[in-house]
């Protein structure tokens, strides 16, 4: 059952990611992916082995030479909610932690894909799978979506990518716009997404947007003084630091070493990104990122 008061914030994104995504329809728009769609877009040449139902016969004709028609991917697609739920998630320093942020985060992407007639699917994880739903059109759908991922049991658990993207490719069965929503903190015995063959393949056959969740305190280091303690919430390994000019100076490049690699990472599989910082506004970042795909 949510709370009352974040049952009245998501009733607030309801209305208001609707209002906002019906001029930019980012379901119900072109797609990076080639298929056999609805919408013409031009032709190419024939090559051996491909389907001949596709040859344009009068194109043809005229250039004496085999055409196809190449369309667009089809118009409605699914999109797909995988969200991060591990004991990393929990944490946060900021009025909300990471994981209310995420439920936030879900709420407006599911109300701005039903908004513009997509399908849209859920999936939770940890080291396993936690929750799995499968693509549905509907208002109802989204809030069901809401109610489970905030249900779900804390777990005591880190994170698995592996086991994760494995199971999102067994239940995809066409192309799909897919949100990864997580912190990407893994443990160190965890193999790292950038090694995992099921990653590449997921972002060679769908649209993948990672959205990266981050917390003041993984980012900078606390003002003051002396000597600080973390703990892993992946691992459970611990660290001191002293907050001194030059060990913030190096923890400053290590966690943009880390952040840049990400970058690199998602742009070299074509994915666009989005990095969230939980104590601050998430609505006009999203909506910022749905119109600058727009123009791709």
């Amino acid at each position: 059952m949510l709370p009352p008061e974040l049952a009245e914030e998501l009733y607030y994104i309801e209305i208001a990611a609707s209002r906002r995504i019906r001029s930019l329809r980012f379901g119900q728009s072109r797609s990076r992916f080639r298929g056999t769609g609805y919408e013409f877009e031009t032709h190419r040449k024939y090559e051996i082995g491909e389907d001949l139902r596709r040859v344009d016969w009068n194109v043809s004709a005229r250039m004496q030479e085999l055409y196809l028609k190449r369309h667009f991917e089809e118009k409605e697609v699914v999109c797909f909610l995988v969200v991060d739920v591990s004991r990393s998630m929990r944490f946060s320093t900021a009025k909300f932690s990471k994981r209310i942020r995420t439920v936030q985060v879900a709420a407006t992407l599911g109300f701005s894909a039903v908004t513009d007639n997509c399908h849209l699917g859920f999936m939770a994880f940890s080291d396993k799978v936690e929750a799995y739903e499968s693509p549905r059109k509907g208002q109802g759908h989204v809030w069901r979506i809401i109610d489970r991922l905030y249900g779900l049991e804390s777990p005591e658990r880190g994170t698995n990518w592996e086991v994760a993207l494995r199971f999102l490719r067994s239940r995809l069965r066409r192309m799909s716009i897919i949100f990864l929503l997580s912190d990407f903190i893994t443990g160190p015995l965890a193999k790292q997404i950038a090694d995992l063959p099921d990653f590449k393949a997921l972002a060679r056959k769908h649209d993948v947007v990672p959205i990266v969740f981050e917390d003041q305190l993984e980012t900078n280091l606390p003002v003051g003084r002396g000597l600080v303690r973390f703990r892993s919430a992946e691992g459970r390994q611990e660290m001191l630091l002293s907050l001194s000019s030059g060990q913030r100076k190096r923890f400053d490049a290590m966690i943009q070493h880390r952040k840049q690699e990400m970058r690199d990472l998602f742009f070299s599989l074509g994915m666009e990104c989005l990095f969230l910082q939980v104590g601050e506004p998430f609505m006009d970042p999203l909506m910022t990122l749905f119109e600058r795909r727009k123009k791709v």
